[in-house]
């Protein structure tokens, strides 16, 4: 299944603050869920689609204003609403509810629920069914948000105002008014209030992928030239995929082993700046894997994990 650079970037996003994410994509102050982390779910395949599909985004939350109810949420990222969502989210839910547990407790149980980001189109993942005079109905209740029908200008004044995180900025350019000259100005000034120069780099490499997707690519490559120049590695990988897909297939082929080759020198060379000197059992793991989907995964995890323990148990190497 080809890489798609837009779902990769979404999922990096929205790990830069989970908290901050999520709380902004529920419509949830902060103090209203306590994020606890995302469930490791390799187990459970996605329906629909690609049989080796699974979900890396589904968020452990508690509830706080009930008592810490846990949550398993289900995030999915699309960048073209999809008519079967509302199926597939459905045998996904009741999958996690069946296999996964909150801890150790006999009949401890999540509760489960699901929300979606579509990056363009308008989705409809909701479905109340009900057979009028029975007992019978289906409810699936989805967070749902539509990114085109966003004001840009609202989030930033959200985020001004202290109320969403930082970390929602690298959205803006899909936003309704996302690619007015004033609305890049107010970015780059909450940008610039981040004191990490790498997730600065972040924000600005993501939301130029992003403004590529939404048609703006031109006026925010030019009111951030020169504006950060660091840059990201990860996301200059997604960049060179989005740039490469409009590639005839037959020039493909001879540079698939080239491509592989640079992935994997990217993903050491993210393992190393991140973590250090990389065992020689992890770099034999990088060197022989040679699918370009699994090293995309990978240099997203790499970037993503806390530790370079965290990474080996989430990759399996």
């Amino acid at each position: 299944m080809p890489v798609n650079p837009f779902d990769k970037a979404s999922r990096f996003a929205a790990k830069l603050d989970a908290p901050g994410f999520l709380s902004w994509l529920l419509g949830a102050p902060r103090g209203a869920l306590v994020f606890r982390r995302w469930l490791d779910t390799r187990a459970l395949p996605f329906p629909g689609g690609d049989a080796d599909r699974t979900s890396d985004t589904v968020a452990h939350l508690d509830n706080a204003a009930e008592h810490g109810v846990p949550w398993a949420v289900a995030v999915e990222f699309q960048t073209v609403p999809d008519p079967d969502m509302f199926g597939r989210l459905l045998g996904y839910l009741a999958g996690l509810w069946l296999n996964l547990r909150p801890d150790a407790g006999r009949g401890s149980r999540f509760h489960v629920g699901a929300a979606v980001v579509n990056l363009t189109g308008t989705g409809a993942a909701s479905r109340d069914l009900r057979w009028a005079g029975t007992a019978l109905a289906t409810h699936l209740g989805v967070a749902e948000r539509n990114l085109e029908r966003e004001p840009a200008d609202e989030l930033l004044g959200g985020i001004e105002a202290g109320r969403w995180s930082r970390c929602l900025l690298p959205w803006v350019p899909l936003m309704t008014g996302g690619g007015d000259p004033g609305i890049i100005d107010r970015w780059k000034l909450l940008a610039d209030g981040e004191p990490d120069r790498r997730r600065r780099a972040e924000y600005s490499g993501i939301a130029q992928l992003f403004a590529e997707r939404a048609g703006r690519k031109d006026a925010w490559q030019a009111k951030l030239e020169g504006w950060n120049v660091e840059e990201s590695t990860v996301v200059n990988e997604w960049i060179a995929i989005g740039e490469k897909r409009g590639e005839t297939r037959g020039r493909v082929e001879g540079r698939v082993e080239g491509r592989v080759e640079g992935q994997q020198t990217s993903l050491l060379g993210v393992l190393v700046r991140k973590y250090g000197p990389v065992p020689e059992d992890v770099v034999a793991a990088v060197r022989g894997t040679s699918d370009a989907d699994r090293l995309q995964d990978l240099l997203w995890l790499a970037a993503t994990a806390p530790d370079l323990a965290g990474f080996r148990q989430q990759a399996g190497v």
